[in-house]
């Protein structure tokens, strides 16, 4: 419908639409896959007494971009990419990422660091975002 002067059709309005909404909703699923690995490796890091604290806090910052970006885009885009769990997989971030900043700068145990982020891959896991539903 690309071609030629006419107006494309309502069906093929339709069909266009479509594929840009489903090309929305698998850019903003990568953005929320690559956030969780970003916070994945800040979890990990955290633990992992052969690498420097600063090193999971780089991850974390890379992280927090990426599920802000997500955030934005999700709100802009609201009518074509609600879901509630993705509002929740926002909100279950960041907790994770005040728990790791808080214990961090307090140094103090992370043990509840590891409980929020527990929290945060268990919502993400059960999910349309999950790394199986790729």
């Amino acid at each position: 419908f690309l071609t030629g002067t006419t107006m494309p059709s309502f069906y093929e309005r339709r069909l266009f639409m479509h594929s840009e909404d489903f090309a929305l909703i698998e850019n903003f699923k990568s953005l929320m896959r690559q956030a969780m690995i970003y916070a994945q490796y800040s979890h990990e890091s955290i633990f992992d007494e052969s690498v420097n604290d600063s090193v999971a806090v780089s991850y974390l910052n890379v992280a927090a971009s990426k599920f802000a970006a997500s955030e934005a885009l999700y709100y802009s885009q609201f009518a074509v990419l609600e879901r509630d769990e993705a509002e929740e997989i926002f909100h279950l971030f960041d907790s994770y990422m005040s728990e790791l900043l808080t214990n961090q700068k307090t140094e103090h145990s992370h043990q509840w660091t590891d409980i929020e982020f527990n929290r945060l891959k268990e919502t993400f896991d059960s999910s349309v975002f999950a790394f199986e539903n790729h």
